[in-house]
């Protein structure tokens, strides 16, 4: 509930007064209830000439000026400025607690300075508290305040936490019965949560809740002890008591988001019950009611209103969070609602805590008037740019979120000179002008020192860097940069740049230029322009650490496949070197290895397949593979492999392959293949007769083959007789001893 200002005037004297003057202000007075809320209208008519630059209600002065209310972690969360037009200042206090019974003041600054108010208030808080008057036949309760609530409230009463239908100040009892027995507390009508203490009429009959606290703002992740002390009628047992925040009463210890974070700590024998809660966050945040319950069936009693639970984070508000270098920062350590007791604070700078800052840093001025909740940082120094973050005391393990203050400031330049060694004619120089600066520096510019008689200053470049791609000894001067940005222009010191001249062009060419072939000749020549001439000429190859030759050239005879790499040479001219990379050199050769596999690699039975292949090393690699049969003329083919399908016996023979690249070509060495032939005859084994039957086998394979040659008379064709085999040849194959029937290699005539 919000009771608005309707009091009465202490003083009436209406000044308007600019700061420094003393000023008497109208006084008005504002009665309101603990814990309610109160709304102070804004005391001034603004005058139409006026430039309003800022408002501020407050209560104290820091420094010549007003201390903003909205800075006091005593009001943290619980002042409000209202309205969004110039006229509607009103100020909103909320959660009225003792310590708010002050004089409230405002003031509003122009460009001629600070304009106070013409009156101030005066807040005076009060208790609701039910009085008990009786006589011998009734008895009267009356519910009343120690100053006067503003206009005329309505009241509302509640017997053991049950509503009632009175609406008045008081209720008197004509006649005391056990019937009016029971606990009485009253209200402001639309401020239920705002009543007084319960009093019993008849003791013996009472229910009653009291807690220690009615507000409770504590810190994310602690622990908090929520307890309070409680009666019920005589004769009623205890048979359980639990905390609650439904309007339907359910243990909240058996809920599981609270379950593992909750303890009860009960003492039935002093009527006090404690609730224990731990890593509490913001969504534990609500009204905690206890609940008593005896072994009656009317024995279930409810304590209301209940203690309000507020979980806070730390935070960090800057202003401003960008400033130039000089100017001034607040910095303002809060919560979302005041802590009990109002804590001391931590301040950390990019993640380390800064150490007593009022001893630490002259400029650093922690306000005693807030307990260390602000920090003024006056003047700003560029090294005061950094991410802040604070903490309450005792709990910096928990950080507010960081914060960034950025520092604007005019550039410090310099310059640097790459390479910074001797600067050879003909390298690349680089003069850089580099600026600490904030915000970055818009625009860089380069003059140079003509050396002379008398010392002239040009113009040469714009930019970050002058670049000498090729810096040649007229470039020899001072050099010197100036920045600028938006807070102002800074001009570094001089830089010398002193050209000297060594070896330059230095190249590497290589005869023949054509392709390199292994088993040539090939010269690697060095030449190099330098004053004085170069005096030492060495060759190296890459990644060989000892030098390959030294002199202008170096020559390679029967080059040789491992000779390929990258060469340079290192040209010197006194104490000044220069290394160069040359050039490639990239030997071919011809095939080289070359052989001929078989598969598969058992015996070749008629009538079955074979696969010839044949590899071979070159670079470039071969590009052309061409098999031949050994006193055949003709290829029989040409591919890497070379394969016989349904291999009769007139494929027995020596095979080999011809390997050519671009560069030469090599014939492998031979392949012998023999096809064995299928059996006519079975051959039966029989002990003391095998040499008729040798014999007799004998004269049937000549009788055969001129049986055989008659036939073929002069109808057979050159085909046919291309592939008859010699009578005595097969005979001696077909006698011939096992060892025979494996595959053997020769090497062809060359």
């Amino acid at each position: 509930m919000s009771l608005r200002t309707t009091g009465r005037t202490l003083l009436v004297v209406f000044l308007w007064s600019v700061t420094g003057d003393h000023v008497q202000h109208n006084v008005k007075q504002i009665c309101a209830l603990k814990g309610s809320s109160v709304d102070l209208p804004c005391p001034i008519i603004y005058p139409t000439w006026a430039q309003i630059t800022e408002k501020v209600w407050y209560i104290t002065e820091l420094c010549d000026e007003p201390y903003d209310l909205r800075w006091d972690p005593k009001y943290e969360g619980r002042v409000e400025y209202l309205g969004t037009k110039e006229n509607d200042c009103s100020l909103r206090i909320t959660d009225l607690r003792e310590t708010d019974e002050e004089s409230y003041k405002f003031r509003y600054k122009t460009n001629s300075g600070w304009i106070v108010g013409s009156y101030r208030y005066t807040i005076t808080l009060t208790d609701l508290k039910v009085q008990v008057s009786e006589t011998s036949s009734s008895k009267t309760l009356n519910c009343s305040t120690t100053c006067d609530l503003p206009g005329s409230p309505a009241y509302i009463w509640y017997k053991n936490g049950i509503h009632m239908n009175e609406e008045t100040s008081s209720i008197n009892f004509k006649s005391v019965s056990s019937q009016n027995a029971g606990s009485y507390y009253c209200a402001v009508k639309n401020s239920q949560g705002l009543h007084s203490p319960a009093v019993c009429v008849y003791d013996s009959k009472c229910w009653s809740v009291t807690y220690t606290k009615r507000r409770m703002c504590v810190l994310k992740g602690s622990t908090v002890d929520i307890s309070c002390t409680y009666n019920h009628p005589c004769g009623y047992k205890e048979q359980g008591s639990f905390w609650f925040t439904k309007e339907d009463p359910v243990d909240f210890s058996t809920v599981s988001q609270y379950k593992d974070r909750v303890s009860y700590n009960r003492k039935p024998e002093k009527k006090k019950h404690t609730l224990t809660m731990t890593g509490l966050t913001e969504k534990d945040s609500d009204i905690y009611k206890f609940r008593l319950i005896t072994d009656k069936t009317d024995g279930k009693f409810k304590g209301i209103p209940g203690v309000i639970l507020n979980v806070t984070a730390v935070m960090l508000e800057m202003d401003p969070t960008s400033v130039s270098e000089g100017g001034r920062v607040t910095l303002l350590c809060r919560t979302t609602c005041p802590l009990d007791p109002i804590p001391e604070y931590v301040w950390y700078k990019n993640g380390k805590l800064v150490i007593n800052p009022v001893s630490s840093y002259n400029r650093l001025i922690l306000d005693p008037v807030t307990s260390y909740n602000r920090l003024i940082i006056n003047p700003v120094t560029s090294t005061d740019a950094g991410k802040y973050s604070c903490a309450v005391g005792g709990r910096d393990d928990r950080h507010s979120p960081e914060k960034t203050l950025t520092v604007r400031y005019a550039p410090r330049t310099r310059v640097s000179v790459s390479p910074s060694d001797e600067i050879m004619e003909g390298r690349s120089v680089t003069l850089t002008c580099s600026s600490d600066a904030n915000p970055p520096v818009d625009k860089y510019s380069w003059y140079k020192k003509t050396v002379g008689g008398s010392q002239c200053t040009s113009y040469v470049n714009t930019g970050p860097q002058h670049v000498f791609n090729q810096v040649q000894s007229s470039d020899t001067a001072d050099y010197y940069c100036t920045s600028f940005n938006k807070e102002g222009t800074s001009t570094s010191e001089s830089v010398p740049v002193n050209v000297k001249y060594g070896p330059k062009n230095t190249s590497v060419s290589v005869s023949p230029s054509g392709e390199i072939v292994e088993g040539s000749s090939v010269t690697l020549t060095c030449s190099s322009d330098a004053n004085p001439p170069v005096n030492k000429y060495t060759w190296y190859k890459k990644n060989v650490t000892s030098p390959k030759a030294s002199g202008q050239s170096y020559s390679i005879t029967n080059i040789r496949s491992e000779d390929s790499g990258e060469y340079y040479c290192e040209a010197q001219n006194e104490d000044r070197h220069l290394n160069f990379s040359a050039v490639y050199v990239y030997v071919q050769y011809g095939p080289k290895n070359t052989s001929v596999s078989v598969s598969p690699s058992g015996e070749i039975m008629e009538g079955s397949s074979v696969t010839l292949t044949c590899s071979s090393d070159a670079n470039p690699p071969v590009d052309k593979y061409t098999w031949y049969k050994k006193n055949v003329t003709s290829p029989k083919a040409s591919g890497q492999s070379y394969s016989i399908t349904n291999i009769r016996s007139e494929d027995s023979g020596e095979y080999y392959c011809e390997a050519h690249s671009k560069v030469a070509s090599k014939n492998s060495t031979s392949m012998t293949l023999y096809v064995a032939g299928k059996s006519v005859f079975p051959w039966v084994t029989v002990v003391g007769v095998g040499s008729v039957l040798n014999a007799a086998a004998l004269l049937l394979n000549i009788y055969c083959i001129l049986r055989r040659r008659c036939r073929g008379g002069s109808g057979a064709t050159a085909e046919t007789q291309a592939i008859h085999t010699d009578p005595y040849t097969a005979l001696n194959m077909k006698n011939r001893s096992p060892e025979y029937d494996t595959l053997t290699s020769v090497h062809p005539d060359s």
